[in-house]
């Protein structure tokens, strides 16, 4: 059985965007561990970042999965809601500014690394704009993470180049219903969710959504604070973190879905190319929310991952890739080449 505890804490105060008024952000935080632990050492800790528009909950299958591996120690996973989303959004509702930066993100997921006295073997894992997270605070800060797994991350010159996401449909998409029983009814008719592992997609409608006080419910991830966090205050936040993939020295791991709009030949190219130690791992079948459609096998592929470098090869001196190899691929990108 696993022990879940929520935790408060302050938003770091190193931030483009702080709370309306200079007001300080706060974060929900979940961490979870076995009632009895496997063993007297402290184990692998992990810390998971969700996807834009969703939740810390959505990786509940898999944070099950990863500490019922034989293979792996795992002591404690901490789970956080992004400042504007889940229980945070609720948290920080009067305060919530209009505006999102990427690389608060990632100064957010140090300030709960250091918060809590984390300590390594630390993975970080993130999906979609959680992975890129992952990637900005090790560069913000090196050797912060042990490992680094990015499912599907928004991590590439191709988001900006051609837009992965319609925003548009953001500002469209109904986030308001009578009640639970109506929106369980309708997501599941809902070719969005058709392909979403069922226990996702309970989650999602039990922690994802809040009441309000007329008695509807709504998403606790306003639609308008998706759009911003999606826009990036207009900047170029994966485009400096994809040209400095270079710096980050430990072992990354880029897992995708098969049928992504985010996955290509060249993207994986790129990809590894620009890494010392990266590796590719694709779910077959499955789309950019691969941790919604198959938590299962995004669990297996971090799992394999992760006890490759920090139990198998742990003592091992590993040769990075030849960093005269990393930046090949600049004007390439640049000249306007489609990815």
């Amino acid at each position: 059985m696993l022990k879940i505890t929520n935790l408060i804490i302050p938003a770091s105060k190193i931030r483009k965007f702080f709370g309306k008024d200079n007001a300080q952000l706060r974060l929900s935080v979940n961490c979870y561990e076995r009632d009895i632990k496997k063993s007297n050492s402290e184990g692998i800790t992990m810390i998971l970042a969700h996807a834009t528009g969703f939740h810390k909950e959505t990786w509940e299958p898999v944070i099950k999965s990863l500490f019922g591996y034989n293979r792996l120690d795992v002591g404690k996973v901490f789970a956080f809601d992004c400042y504007n989303h889940g229980d945070s959004a609720l948290l920080n509702e009067q305060i919530l500014p209009d505006k999102f930066k990427w690389w608060d993100l990632a100064y957010d997921i140090l300030q709960i690394i250091d918060y809590t006295q984390i300590k390594k073997p630390v993975v970080g894992i993130g999906h979609s704009i959680g992975g890129a997270g992952m990637v900005m605070s090790e560069l913000i800060k090196p050797d912060t993470f042990s490992c680094i797994v990015c499912v599907d991350p928004v991590l590439s010159p191709h988001f900006l180049i051609k837009p992965a996401f319609d925003m548009n449909l953001i500002s469209k998409r109904r986030d308001i219903w009578p009640n639970r029983e109506t929106t369980k009814s309708l997501f599941l008719k809902n070719p969005f969710f058709k392909s979403w592992d069922s226990e996702v997609l309970e989650l999602h409608i039990k922690y994802g959504i809040r009441e309000l006080p007329d008695g509807q419910v709504a998403l606790k991830c306003p639609k308008l604070q998706e759009f911003y966090t999606f826009m990036d205050d207009n900047s170029f936040s994966v485009i400096d973190a994809f040209f400095r993939l270079h710096e980050i020295e430990c072992p990354i791991l880029f897992l995708t879905g098969e049928k992504s709009n985010l996955n290509s030949k060249e993207w994986k190219s790129l990809i590894q190319t620009r890494t010392q130690r990266g590796e590719w791992y694709e779910v077959l079948g499955c789309s950019h929310l691969v941790t919604m459609e198959n938590p299962k096998q995004v669990a297996n592929g971090i799992e394999s991952f992760v006890y490759k470098h920090l139990v198998e090869l742990k003592d091992t001196q590993i040769t990075p890739n030849n960093p005269s190899r990393i930046d090949q691929y600049t004007n390439f990108v640049y000249s306007g080449h489609k990815l």
